[in-house]
């Protein structure tokens, strides 16, 4: 028992750290796939409480980043979106250890295609399917991410 309290003492200590230098929300998950996103793109980080991009780069272009810690299948459910005001949707992977398993850059008109109507988010969801995950129109940035982690 006293090995499970101290992993979940040192588990805090390093997440109110990691949240701490990402600076923004306590999603630690969300913040670090923003973190290498905008490093991947440059540009800004817009405000965590904009709602329809997460990095504009120098050339106006607006990014919605969404990331997960899969498990098992790579089919997981991304965060709702509730709008469209951007041009591509960055999708992060990760495996369970925290390492890069997929990046996507996938254009709106991709992933609107892709997106489920839910009613109780009032938006819709995108599940990383195997068909999504392969689009021929979807740019596949898995290398370029898990450099910048590194």
């Amino acid at each position: 028992m006293e090995e499970i309290n101290n992993l979940w003492l040192r588990y805090n200590d390093y997440a109110n750290k990691l949240s701490a230098a990402l600076g923004r929300t306590n999603n630690i998950v969300g913040e670090y796939a923003e973190y290498l996103a905008h490093r991947h793109y440059g540009g800004r980080l817009l405000r965590a409480s904009e709602s329809s991009a997460d990095i504009e780069a120098d050339d106006g272009t607006k990014y919605q980043v969404k990331a997960r810690k899969i498990k098992g299948t790579t089919a997981t459910q991304l965060n709702v979106i509730r709008s469209w005001n951007f041009d591509y949707l960055v999708v992060i992977l990760f495996e369970a250890d925290g390492k890069i398993f997929k990046a996507l850059e996938v254009p709106v008109a991709v992933a609107k295609k892709y997106g489920a109507d839910n009613q109780h988010q009032n938006g819709k969801v995108i599940t990383t399917s195997r068909k999504f995950l392969l689009d021929p129109q979807s740019k596949d940035i898995t290398l370029s991410i898990i450099g910048l982690s590194q």
